[in-house]
């Protein structure tokens, strides 16, 4: 009977199911499945126990790096659009406050507007900066694991043409 071994964490297939790669017994090539169902036993070989390889099983390396592309671009997506917030948000504290500067005495009420746009844009900024850490990460750990330079670098080459 064949045994699986997990070897790592591959990120998240299209549905945001966790995947794992797993090594089997047979000496057959890494793989990538479902956590949950590696966890249950219901993964239980690459398919060399019924004689063949499942079909859709796709080798470690292409389910890796086609995660790390979803990853990568929806990291984009979401950063692109909390800058464009938070520029909006500056742009409206800025002139807030160009119209307090102008005021001989202080309205409360503009004040107040100034100090909710001014804040909005801060929490804003310092979102983007985790979500730029978290991105970092994310390609940082697949370097680390056994993907070559050269698989990680197609990876952003794919996620940068789906952005375009």
């Amino acid at each position: 009977m064949a045994t699986l071994t997990l070897i790592a964490e591959a990120g998240r297939n299209k549905h945001g199911q966790r995947l794992v790669i797993v090594r089997c017994s047979c000496g057959s090539p890494d793989f990538a499945c479902r956590e949950d169902s590696f966890k249950q036993g219901r993964t239980k070989s690459c398919g060399c126990v019924r004689g063949v390889r499942k079909l859709n099983q796709k080798p470690a390396s292409e389910a890796v790096a086609a995660s790390v592309a979803r990853a990568i671009k929806s990291y984009d997506e979401v950063i692109a659009l909390k800058e464009a917030a938070a520029v909006a948000a500056e742009n409206r504290a800025n002139v807030l406050e160009q119209t307090l500067a102008a005021q001989e005495s202080t309205d409360l009420d503009t004040h107040k507007a100034w100090n909710t746009e001014s804040t909005t844009a801060r929490k804003l900024r310092q979102e983007i900066a985790r979500l730029k850490t978290a991105k970092d990460k994310t390609q940082i750990s697949l370097s680390n694991s056994e993907l070559t330079q050269e698989e990680i670098i197609l990876a952003k080459i794919a996620s940068l043409k789906s952005q375009a």
